[in-house]
């Protein structure tokens, strides 16, 4: 099974489907104003991939930070050729944040991330899978698939 888009785009064309979700992470900011340096919270989903338990078969990709007044909020796609191993992911995705540890860190992360983290308060208050339409999952999957082929 694929661990990444290199060993999907290996794979014989016979075997090859890829399944997508798109997920966020949210925080809560508060402070007067802040700015954000948004390729640190992106580190958050490497960090992800390091925990244990972490599901086999999934890679994440088009990452990005969306950001407002009072916070920010991690976007990111699951890709997988399994759907199983989203359905895994999920699971797995749902129960580690209950950990309070991995909780402060990654609110640690995004704190060091603002220009004033002396002056803000961060803190996580949600993760989910979003709804996408079956439109913006063909598109993303499309969008994975000529990324991976520019980039080789």
């Amino acid at each position: 099974m694929p661990k990444s888009i290199d060993d999907f785009i290996n794979k014989p064309n016979e075997e090859k489907t890829l399944y997508g979700h798109k997920y966020a992470i949210h925080f809560d900011i508060l402070s007067d104003t802040f700015y954000l340096n948004t390729e640190l919270p992106i580190l958050i989903t490497d960090i992800l991939q390091l925990l244990n338990g972490f599901p086999d078969n999934v890679w994440f990709s088009q990452k990005t930070v969306d950001e407002g007044l009072d916070f920010c909020r991690l976007i990111f796609w699951v890709f997988s050729d399994s759907s199983d191993a989203l359905k895994t992911f999920g699971i797995w995705f749902q129960a580690i944040f209950r950990e309070s540890r991995l909780s402060q860190t990654l609110e640690r992360i995004v704190i060091h991330a603002l220009d004033q983290p002396e002056k803000a308060e961060v803190e996580l208050t949600d993760w989910t899978r979003l709804h996408t339409t079956e439109t913006d999952i063909q598109n993303a999957i499309q969008t994975e698939l000529i990324k991976k082929c520019i980039d080789m």
